[in-house]
């Protein structure tokens, strides 16, 4: 395998420090160029909607509570099942053919 497309990504990354690089460098006059975008005024029944929104938030927790309570006992079967088993015997395969 050639060595160079390891060696490569380090040597671009030590030819210039990071904070002289052009992609690096803050532009001003080209982000103002970039980032000009027409505002809309929000119409004033969209309040009522977005005040009401907040109500949504604790759907995220129970969403997350409810994927540790199914990854945690699926975790523990999987481990329990196949991983764990597997390096016992691998550990004990290698303390029998070391006592021989």
């Amino acid at each position: 395998m050639n060595s160079s497309r390891f060696i490569r990504p380090f040597a671009r990354a030590m030819r210039a420090p990071t904070f002289a690089r052009p992609s690096v460098m803050a532009r001003p006059a080209l982000a103002a160029t970039q980032t000009k975008v027409q505002q809309k005024e929000a119409p004033k029944q969209m309040t009522v909607l977005k005040s009401a929104m907040p109500q949504l938030i604790p759907f995220f927790f129970v969403n997350e509570t409810t994927m540790a309570f199914i990854l945690i006992p699926s975790l523990i079967y999987v481990f329990s099942k196949y991983i764990l088993p597997q390096r016992v015997r691998l550990f004990a395969a290698r303390l029998f053919i070391s006592k021989l």
